[in-house]
Parts: C-alpha cells; structure tokens; sequence
C-alpha cells in the first residue's frame, strides 16, 4: 500500500483566494485609485484627506508582489501538491529541507515507531506526526515544517495536512 501525505487544498485554495484583495488594492494604487479613493472619502473628511505619497507607491509595489507570490503559490499547491510524506517500499520519503528541495529518506530500519503526537508552541495546541528514530543520520539539525521534539524523535507539523496525524500514523503502521 502506498501512502501519501499531501497539503491541504482547502487550505491552499484559502491562501490564494487570500491574495486575491491584496492583488486588487495593489492594482488600484497603481493605476485609477478608485477604491482607495472612495475609502478615503469615506474615511476622512475633505479638509483632512491625504494625498498619495512615492512610499505608498512603493508600498502597492510590494503589496503586488507579495500578492501575486500568495495567489501563484496557492494555486501551484492547489493543482500539484508537495508531497510532504511518501510511503516507499524501503522507507518514508520526508520534506525536511524547504521548498524546492529533495525529500530527505528514513529507511524502515532506521524507523522505531510512528504516533500522533501534539506540541505545545507559545500556547498553541500544535499537531504532529512523532517518526522515533534509532539514529538521526544525515537528517538536517534544523528540519523545515517539523522539529526535534527528543534527541531522536522527529516531529512533522500537520496542521496544512490532507490528513489528521492519527490517521496518517495508522496508515503508515
């Protein structure tokens, strides 16, 4: 059987669609201001209204680009998904290194147990996937999207999951 864990396209469906006001504010500084001009008028009397500075023109810059990042990256997530968990035959094929980077292997040897877990991080109920494991090998000291929660236990953040950590955990057992 194979297993595979993928983000959420509820989730990511969400951030691109997140983008799309920030796009269109963007948009709108930069060319006709006819939203920002009629919030402004809204917002503040005549004699108290601002006027556009070149830094709110480089702010709409930013904001367009920071926007067209959110929808591309949302979107991209939504039709191909990253992969953050295989299941291979010889091991677990994990995305420990960031984005645009090869998954890391764990070879089913090298791999104790697997659990639901939760991490407690600045209040936050946070849930993962707990990989113990007999050694760290050339796993990163620093892993993206997951951390060390003992010197040999990994834990994967879940929380953009397709799936819940129990379930994924079963699956994998």
């Amino acid at each position: 059987m194979k297993v595979v864990v993928q983000r959420s396209a509820v989730r990511m469906w969400l951030l691109a669609m997140g983008g799309i006001p920030l796009l269109v504010i963007a948009v709108d500084v930069l060319t006709s201001r006819r939203i920002t001009n009629w919030l402004r008028e809204l917002l503040f009397t005549p004699e108290d209204t601002q006027i556009y500075e070149p830094r709110d023109v480089i702010w709409a810059w930013a904001l367009l680009f920071f926007s067209v990042f959110l929808v591309v990256w949302g979107l991209k997530e939504l039709f191909m998904p990253t992969k953050v968990i295989e299941a291979q035959d010889d091991g677990l094929a994990v995305k420990l290194r960031g984005p645009f980077r090869k998954a890391d292997f764990i070879a089913w040897e090298n791999i104790a147990d697997i659990e639901p877990g939760e991490i407690v991080d600045e209040g936050d109920v946070l849930l993962l996937l707990r990989i113990r494991l007999f050694t760290r090998g050339e796993l990163p000291e620093h892993p993206w999207g997951a951390r060390w929660v003992e010197a040999k236990v990994l834990g994967l953040l879940a929380q953009d999951w397709s799936a819940t950590p129990a379930r994924v955990a079963v699956q994998l057992g």
